[in-house]
């Protein structure tokens, strides 16, 4: 582990110790649309990873099972490939989310999981985890430290929202703080001339039916629906012109 992610990691723990579619958009007709880049790595936590919650009895307890296949990176992956025929072959979206993870974590295994990866893109969403402690300020910091290493190995970064979370329910989030952390993570994304995704406010209209029974992860249409967020940011920012 490098000085400066050693730093980064031992202040944050000081906080931590206390306390849509398959196939996606058609192609536009009469030409071949391309990408600038075609090899992704998806970053983050279990709503990364493909978690989705059932529940098991009346009594409210629920069970959360990773469906890789319903995951947004496999389903985006799909998209990609049926959009930009031409270049299936070399188009992936390698999934690499952790249940459970919180941001220091996240920070402790990145640059190995970008190195090991060789992608050229990065699709970051992270931080749920994280809201209460270590906080929406530290969780901001050690994502901008993160964008920086990606940026540093010359990947187009796109930098995901929080998911709108319905209250009432096992782990509802406080909507204040998910606010609030998007807007850091959107004003970082601007002075690191990185691409935001707002994947709250694009979901917040069906948060209800795309979020889970928990509150938190979301529906294989909630997963559905991030991919397609996603594939509208990358189709704008990486199809040639």
């Amino acid at each position: 582990m490098s000085p400066r992610v050693a730093a980064l990691v031992g202040c944050a723990a000081v906080a931590l110790a206390c306390g849509g579619s398959p196939t996606g958009p058609s192609v536009s007709a009469g030409r071949t649309a391309r990408l600038t880049r075609t090899r992704f790595v998806a970053f983050g936590d279990s709503l990364t990873l493909g978690e989705v919650t059932a529940p098991i009895s009346s009594t409210g307890v629920n069970k959360h099972v990773v469906v890789p296949a319903a995951a947004y990176p496999a389903v985006l992956q799909s998209q990609l490939q049926a959009s930009y025929p031409s270049q299936a072959s070399n188009i992936s979206v390698l999934n690499q989310g952790k249940a459970g993870e919180n941001i220091i974590d996240g920070v402790l295994r990145f640059d190995d999981v970008i190195e090991a990866s060789r992608t050229d893109v990065l699709l970051y969403q992270e931080g749920i985890n994280s809201l209460g402690n270590p906080g929406i300020e530290i969780t901001t910091t050690l994502t901008r430290f993160m964008v920086q290493q990606a940026k540093d190995r010359d990947m187009r970064v796109f930098v995901g929202s929080m998911l709108p979370s319905p209250q009432g329910r096992q782990r509802s989030q406080n909507i204040a703080r998910l606010e609030a952390l998007n807007d850091l993570l959107r004003a970082m994304s601007v002075q690191e001339g990185v691409t935001y995704v707002d994947l709250y406010g694009g979901m917040l209209p069906q948060a209800e039916q795309l979020i889970g029974v928990d509150g938190l992860h979301p529906t294989e249409a909630g997963y559905r629906k991030i991919a397609d967020i996603f594939f509208a940011a990358i189709r704008t920012e990486l199809e040639e012109r």
